[in-house]
């Protein structure tokens, strides 16, 4: 048995160290799980609903896109930010307000009567999301103390986060195919209002952890920056990378440099740089947004390649992810247990073996084939090893951080995970468009496989970045921080 840095740490909770068995913890859990699952949702519901709300809202092909990219700008683009003023205004205050904007955009989403409105209302979705998802796993970070008891938390947060996901595509498709697609936002609501009558009664209105002064010029800079590049990623999933695209790039890269070199000079830090010299900090980001971005390039095409090539309705592709969904939920739960026993290292080279092998399947799949048989399997693969692996991730990117930061460093990898899926996304498209074209154009079956094999082939590179980084994780444990009650 390993006892390496990737291995959770079994240290004796220090003083001031949360209660090993925080009173309400299940409950406090499942409220926690439930807003994570909720954003999910939201990341993967509209892809197998995409055609039906082109014809109905008369967005043009050019355009389809930005419904995922309003998203992906609002919460990538937000997200560091908003775990900073988790830890500086108080976790609850800001998963609160970030609830009632995310419910919202949602309501505006369902009734959306244009795609311009559609965009917009996403992009407010996509704020909402980002003030969510780090408050809450800084709420998670700070209740459950260091060891099994935390493993398993992050165990049943990883269940939640990597099967969202894919219960997005199920219940996408159910919706579009039973009902109407406008359901896939307006369900939100009432899962919003159940949300915040469970954490005004279970989470703790108590002080913050950090204090000091919002930096407001390294939040702009940090935030034009991410936008920057959310954008010019997205734009190159649609288009291929332009001048235009190049140029939203380098922009995005100047201005986070200028964020760097900003953060240096001021007392208060939005992100403190000193953080990144945690070496599990630097390289579980890494993972994040390798290991993010295989899951959301795997889970687009291959409900791309159901629909498009082998002929699934929006509903059988739905219905091919409920045993895939399953089963990513049963490994996320195991993954905790796996890592007390065997240690992060051990499960994370799992899961990057796991998505590979998913991956080599899915190119294997014919353009004659059929999607229960071809498709279906190789997921269920890719989705275990992505279970296994959620969770260990997020707990190496956070090994180490102070109870102050945590809102912080959630925030970190949220932002590699929700980038490295745009990214993936953007440059994995970029390839399975060309290998299409030249094979004969989006018309022929044959050719359309042809880009899709590429593309799959192509994303092997990130289970093989995510076993790099395993690798070159530190060996000697990081002393657990104290971590307090979870603050409000």
């Amino acid at each position: 048995m390993t006892t390496d840095a990737a291995k959770a740490p079994a240290d004796p909770p220090q003083a001031g160290a949360a209660n090993p068995t925080p009173r309400g913890g299940p409950m406090l859990l499942a409220v926690l799980c439930l807003a994570q699952f909720m954003l999910m949702l939201d990341v993967a519901v509209v892809a197998v609903a995409l055609p039906t709300v082109q014809q109905e809202l008369e967005i043009s092909a050019a355009y389809l896109l930005w419904i995922g990219t309003a998203y992906s700008i609002g919460f990538g683009g937000f997200l560091v930010v908003a775990g900073r003023l988790a830890d500086l205004l108080g976790a609850r205050r800001v998963l609160l307000a970030g609830v009632v904007v995310f419910a919202i955009g949602s309501l505006a989403c369902g009734l959306a009567d244009s795609g311009a409105v559609l965009f917009v209302a996403r992009g407010v979705q996509g704020l909402g999301a980002a003030m969510v998802s780090p408050a809450a796993l800084a709420i998670l970070m700070v209740t459950f103390s260091e060891g099994p008891l935390k493993a398993r938390a992050l165990g049943v947060w990883g269940a939640v986060s990597a099967g969202g996901g894919v219960v997005g595509q199920l219940l996408g498709g159910l919706f579009t195919g039973l009902g109407s697609w406008r359901l896939i936002f307006l369900i939100n609501v009432p899962f919003a209002i159940l949300i915040i009558v469970a954490v005004l009664r279970k989470v703790s209105n108590r002080p913050q952890q950090a204090q000091g002064r919002a930096d407001l010029v390294g939040a702009g800079l940090l935030t034009g920056g991410m936008i920057l590049l959310v954008l010019g990623a997205s734009q190159a999933a649609a288009v291929g990378f332009t001048s235009q695209v190049m140029l939203l790039g380098a922009g995005g890269l100047v201005l986070l440099a200028l964020f760097g070199l900003a953060e240096r000079r001021v007392a208060d830090p939005i992100v403190p740089l000193g953080l990144f010299r945690n070496r599990n900090v630097s390289l579980g980001n890494v993972i994040c947004f390798a290991a993010s971005g295989v899951t959301m390039a795997t889970i687009f095409f291959a409900a791309l390649l159901m629909q498009q090539v082998m002929g699934a309705s929006s509903l059988a592709a739905g219905l091919t992810f409920a045993p895939v969904s399953a089963l990513i939920t049963v490994a996320a739960l195991k993954s905790g247990a796996l890592v007390t026993k065997f240690g992060v290292r051990a499960v994370l080279l799992i899961s990057a073996a796991l998505n590979a092998v998913g991956l080599i399947m899915l190119a294997a799949a014919p353009a004659d084939g059929n999607f229960l048989l071809h498709i279906a399997p190789a997921l269920v693969v890719f989705g275990v090893g992505g279970g296994l692996g959620f969770a260990p991730a997020m707990f190496v990117a956070t090994t180490g951080v102070d109870a102050s930061q945590q809102g912080l460093a959630s925030g970190l990898l949220s932002t590699a995970q929700q980038i490295g899926g745009v990214v993936a996304l953007a440059v994995i498209n970029v390839i399975a468009v060309r290998v299409t074209a030249g094979a004969g154009g989006p018309q022929s079956a044959e050719a359309l496989t042809e880009g899709f094999r590429a593309g799959f082939l192509a994303a092997l590179v990130l289970p093989a970045v995510v076993a790099a980084a395993v690798l070159a994780l530190p060996r000697t444990p990081v002393a657990a921080p104290a971590t307090p009650s979870p603050a409000g």
